[in-house]
């Protein structure tokens, strides 16, 4: 198992800065996230950041950054992380969609905003009260009932399979997308017997708990509870399993990217406030200079070069 001084985990420009300063300060890093899925890769034309001159696209800054983080040292692994635990030792190992380990004394979640809603009638009723998004606290609650998990990618199949300790009723509902997950989690999917339907889920039944659900097509099936996995896992998903202060759906940091649990660091839009390039960007470099003095054993560090 590969180890690390920091993992950085996210693809976006908070993920990508920090991970320029740690490499700078040769601190043995990783990168795992996907840039062409972080939210700048969709910016056409980016003309609030400085000395981004000729208003560049997204997917140009994030290509410039992957470059210069490797030029320094990182490493980079395009692939999505969907479990991150603390070890015995204290340190941190995390889990990629396709089975790797890597584990690191520091770790940096840079991985944006967090849950994202399906869109489902009686989502929000139900929260909480049937409707989860964190199989890591409530799993417990579903011990031989009927569930459903919502979502096609590797999140989704991640916490199928983690259902399957509980209950053997699971089934994931793609909501008419093509499952995205990767070779590894679609055998493990498999062997649990976990069912796919890519039927859409339209509304929840019930009064003051789900008692069913109904599809696109208008038909109804039975269940008792669903998981909400769209996209990829969140910090949110990762505070959960690690016990991180949290507020409105945002992890809770100090002024230098630190969490509640030492070790562990947040940056960029999952720690909430402006929606910003210049924002996550300045966490970025917060959360990487508190790894550097965290693991060289520093009271001070600046990089002005």
């Amino acid at each position: 198992m590969a180890q690390y001084s920091c993992i950085v985990i996210g693809a976006g420009p908070a993920a990508l800065q920090a991970a320029l300063f740690l490499a700078r300060a040769n601190v043995k890093t990783l990168v795992s996230g996907k840039p062409e899925e972080s939210d700048l890769a969709y910016g056409r034309i980016i003309g609030n950041l400085f000395s981004a001159s000729n208003e560049p696209p997204g997917k140009t800054l994030l290509e410039n950054a992957q470059d210069q983080i490797k030029k320094y040292g990182a490493e980079m692994i395009k692939e999505e992380v969907v479990d991150l635990q603390q070890m015995q030792n204290q340190e941190f190992e995390i889990t990629t969609e396709t089975g790797k380990k890597f584990t690191a004394q520091a770790v940096i979640i840079a991985t944006g905003a967090s849950h994202v809603k399906a869109g489902i009638d009686g989502e929000d009723k139900f929260f909480g009260a049937g409707v989860h998004t964190c199989v890591a606290c409530d799993g417990p609650l579903t011990k031989g009932k009927k569930i459903a998990v919502v979502g096609s990618g590797s999140h989704a199949a991640q916490e199928a399979i983690e259902l399957t300790t509980f209950t053997s009723q699971v089934t994931i509902f793609t909501q008419g997308d093509t499952p995205s997950w990767s070779k590894e989690l679609e055998n493990l999917v498999k062997e649990k017997n976990i069912i796919i339907s890519d039927k859409r889920i339209k509304a929840l039944k019930g009064d003051k708990k789900i008692e069913g659900i109904i599809l696109a097509d208008k038909s109804e099936d039975s269940c008792d509870g669903i998981f909400i996995a769209m996209g990829s896992a969140s910090g949110i998903t990762f505070a959960y399993k690690l016990g991180l202060e949290q507020k409105d759906n945002f992890l809770v940091i100090s002024r230098d990217g630190k969490t509640n649990l030492e070790g562990i660091f947040a940056a960029g839009a999952v720690t909430g406030g402006n929606s910003q390039i210049a924002k996550s960007i300045g966490e970025g470099c917060n959360a990487a200079i508190s790894v550097i003095k965290k693991v060289k054993g520093l009271s001070q560090y600046a990089d002005q070069t």
